[in-house]
């Protein structure tokens, strides 16, 4: 078991491979190297050794062929065949080539021997002629079996390579085979990777086995669910955070360099981003931090910060009601305070003016027919135009809470109408009614009332010579509507007609208007002015019905 180990392991099988095919290739070049030196060997035999005592051989038998004795040039071809033979011996490699040269070497002693015996004689130099043919035939007859051996060899390592070069295919191609299977894992995983790159969910990589592939893939499935795990919590914690910013009033923007990337419903509603638009001009030039803004006729809270690089977060919502609010509050407050301040004052001054007003009556009649009635009468009014400044003051001071009841609005605008029609008459103005019926209202009739006859004077005393009252019923909410074709106001004068005190008549108190727009808010309600020198005056009572 433990001497497989290896086979277990992906770096084992891998190396395994290659080192059986690295031995297979020593293998075969260690025979082709010993194949070769061997052929190398004999070739080198031959030349050195036999090929040279061969011609020397030949060279001594032409010397014995001439008829005299030979000359000292044969001990010189001799001692040239004994040096050959030296070399072929340093040379050879096997016992069969060592015995040749020895005999060899014999035969040259024995051709030295018979060189030494030969004289003239006839016999004497055919014996030598006999042995030197001898050593020529040795030497052509182991030419000739080493070339035919070196043939031999030749064609057995053509053959030896050519069964090495066909093993060598199947076995490349075995490796091959098991370098595929090996890695086939690695590709399955590879594109398992590539999905998961991407943004898919990759499937299950069960490559088996407990190589490095076999913990790879585990570890890359365990990575893929705990992956898969928190995107699922990303998308849930997403979807959450979408899910209130959706729910906010409150309007939230996320604005990068290539446009609106986010924007909840509000943004929608109060600045008409979407998802992938470009950000409008008025809200490109906005600086960081909070500031308000005016468009449309309504007012903004904005905030901007930062966002990422060269990104912005843009919050911003409509507070003009809530300014409305604010001011409604703030003018509340202040005439409750003015209120309370007038009612202390009015009830210390309307008991002495009372008294005053009772007895400059009887002072009246007292003097009736004389020179000093005139003056006594016009006391008589003054102090009863008291009496009614002190009356608007005390409802100023009252506030009491709306009391409503059934009224029919038409019959309501008719009414106060007539009861306003003497004084209207003689002031030469002339009042249109454009009512459309209406029914039965839930409604405080009598601040109503109060509304529309302080509007009446107010055109009458500015000069108006026709008046158009208007009635009209909406989707809850009762809208009267009293214009005149009076001198109008200019701008600054508009702005302040709803201010305690502030008046432009002589003679005005400026609570009218200011106690007329606190009555309708009271009731939910609003007043709005329209107006301009010279084209008259336009109020607009906007009350809430149920």
């Amino acid at each position: 078991m433990l001497g497989l180990g290896w086979a277990r392991t992906l770096r084992g099988r891998v190396l395994g491979a290659v080192a059986v095919g690295a031995l297979c290739q020593l293998a075969a070049l260690g025979f082709e190297v010993a194949w070769f030196r061997r052929i190398g060997d004999s070739v080198d035999t031959v030349n050195e050794a036999w090929l040279p005592l061969a011609r020397l051989a030949a060279r001594m038998e032409g010397q014995l062929d001439r008829p005299r004795t030979p000359s000292p040039r044969l001990d010189d071809l001799l001692d040239d065949a004994r040096a050959a033979v030296v070399r072929g011996q340093q040379l050879a490699r096997d016992d069969e080539e060592a015995a040749s040269l020895d005999a060899a070497g014999a035969q040259l002693d024995d051709v030295g021997a018979a060189a030494l015996e030969a004289g003239d004689d006839e016999g004497t130099r055919r014996a030598l002629r006999d042995e030197v043919l001898q050593l020529g035939a040795l030497a052509e007859a182991r030419v000739s079996a080493l070339s035919q051996r070196t043939a031999r060899a030749q064609r057995e390592a053509v053959q030896v390579s050519l069964v090495l070069a066909g093993l060598s295919v199947p076995l490349g191609a075995l490796l091959l085979w098991l370098a595929g299977t090996a890695l086939r894992p690695v590709r399955a995983l590879t594109g398992q990777v590539r999905r998961l790159e991407a943004g898919e969910r990759p499937g299950p990589v069960d490559v088996g086995g407990d190589d490095e592939i076999g913990a790879l893939s585990r570890a890359f499935e365990a990575m893929a669910l705990a992956v898969d795990e928190r995107d699922r919590q990303l998308r849930a914690v997403s979807l959450q955070l979408r899910q209130v910013l959706d729910s906010l009033n409150v309007a939230v923007a996320v604005v990068e360099q290539d446009g609106v990337r986010v924007a909840n419903p509000a943004a929608t509603t109060l600045w008409g981003l979407a998802e992938g638009s470009a950000l409008p001009p008025g809200l490109q030039g906005l600086s960081e931090g909070r500031q308000e803004r005016a468009a449309a006729g309504r007012t903004e809270d904005v905030f901007v910060a930062p966002f990422g690089e060269g990104g912005r977060i843009l919050v911003g919502e409509d507070v003009t009601e809530r300014l409305a609010d604010r001011d409604r509050l703030l003018r509340s407050e202040r005439l409750a305070l003015v209120g309370q301040l007038l009612a202390q004052v009015t009830h210390e001054v309307r008991n002495p003016l009372n008294a005053m007003s009772l007895h400059a009556e009887l002072l009246a009649d007292e003097l009736a027919g004389t020179d000093h009635a005139a003056l006594v009468g016009t006391v008589v009014d003054e102090v009863r135009r008291l009496e009614a400044v002190t009356e608007r003051y005390l409802d100023l001071a009252r506030r009491r809470a709306p009391e409503l009841g059934p009224e029919d609005p038409v019959a309501l605008v008719r009414s106060v109408v007539a009861l306003e029609d003497e004084r209207l008459r003689r002031l030469s103005v002339v009042v249109h009614v454009d009512a459309e019926p209406c029914g039965t209202v839930e409604m405080d009739g009598n601040v109503v009332r109060r509304a529309l006859l302080n509007l009446l004077r107010n055109a009458a005393e500015a000069g108006a010579k026709t008046v158009r009252l208007s009635v009209r019923r909406g989707a809850g909410q009762l809208v009267l509507v009293v214009a005149d074709d009076g001198l109008g106001l200019d701008e600054v004068t508009a702005a302040r007609v709803f201010e305690p005190f502030f008046t432009t008549k002589a003679r005005g108190t400026g609570l009218g208007l200011a106690v007329t727009r606190q009555d309708i808010e009271d009731l939910g309600g609003r007043v709005t002015v329209e107006t301009a020198p010279g084209i008259g005056t336009t109020f607009t009572l906007w009350i809430p019905i149920p």
